[in-house]
């Protein structure tokens, strides 16, 4: 009997705890209105990325023992000695300022910046691409030794599907999120490859691990944008005008229109106060939500 009690105190228990916790999620998932309040809104791509830089790789013109004078991804010098051969491939110098790597993909003649808008998403993806570390104690001739690039301008290629060309313009910026750190890109093309979309970025700014980037999985931050933030399920249409429905002082929810300027499928970002909007050739001023406004979350369930 007394564990027959036990069991029913704790299952009680249990319920309670249940009750206790589980309803302000419930009524949070449940709430019929929300308030419009400010937020931040960032519209972002996942792409499979392709770097471009002006590179070429030097190879050995005869066999011997390689000696190196400077280290992966240094900068040097018009003229340096950058390696040697000993005895018979001999010395190779710079012919002008360039940063030096001994990572090779094997694909330096295909990617290059006169090349960058003929590249083909179904040529692309089918190539396989790994970095290698040239350095090593021999060499025979026609063997890779290193590549020299060119210190300044590189370019970064990827693909997105036709709905995502919105997010991007040619001339304004996007931020690429690298291994080892956020870098900025000005869009510079975006070409129509076969129903998919090439999007083409440029960059002066420097990255430490660039050299032997060639194919990497980035994140493309194309927007970042503070304002009201509405959830998309709240946002219906009258007329072909998009707008949420706001509670007046009498207690009653009437359409207010809104403009919506990003949205991340999830959210959009809109104008407060109001916008101007051409109506009969005529362009107004059309009054919209407001900070703290008591909206439905979900107009076709009104």
């Amino acid at each position: 009997m007394k564990r027959i009690l036990l069991l029913l105190f704790l299952v009680t228990l249990l319920g309670l705890f249940a009750v206790l916790y589980g309803l302000p999620v419930l009524t949070g998932a449940l709430a019929r209105t929300s308030l419009v309040e400010y937020g931040t809104l960032r519209v972002t791509d996942d792409v499979t990325c392709y770097f471009i830089r002006s590179e070429t790789v030097v190879t050995a013109s005869g066999p011997g023992t390689i000696q190196y004078y400077f280290e992966e991804g240094e900068l040097v010098r018009k003229g340096s000695k950058v390696t040697e051969v000993i005895p018979d491939g001999g010395a190779y110098f710079t012919d002008d300022n360039y940063i030096i790597s001994y990572y090779i993909d094997g694909h330096e003649e295909r990617f290059t910046p006169e090349t960058i808008q003929t590249l083909r998403k179904e040529q692309i993806q089918e190539l396989e691409i790994e970095m290698t570390n040239t350095k090593r104690e021999t060499a025979v001739a026609g063997e890779a030794l290193y590549k020299t690039v060119e210190n300044g301008r590189w370019y970064a290629a990827f693909w997105v599907d036709q709905e995502d060309t919105v997010k991007y313009t040619k001339g304004t910026y996007v931020t690429l999120k690298l291994p080892k750190g956020d870098v900025r890109c000005r869009t510079l093309d975006i070409i129509d490859d076969q129903g998919q979309w090439l999007i083409l970025l440029e960059s002066d700014r420097y990255y430490a691990d660039l050299p032997k980037l060639r194919k990497e999985a980035v994140t493309v931050v194309t927007s970042d944008y503070e304002g009201l933030l509405l959830a998309n399920e709240s946002i219906a249409t009258e007329d072909g005008q998009p707008g949420v429905f706001v509670k007046d002082i009498g207690g009653d929810f009437v359409f207010r229109p809104v403009s919506v300027i990003a949205s991340d499928g999830r959210f959009s970002l809109v104008e407060h106060s109001f916008f101007y909007q051409t109506i009969d050739g005529e362009r107004k001023k059309v009054a919209t939500v407001e900070a703290y406004d008591e909206i439905l979350n979900d107009p076709e369930r009104k």
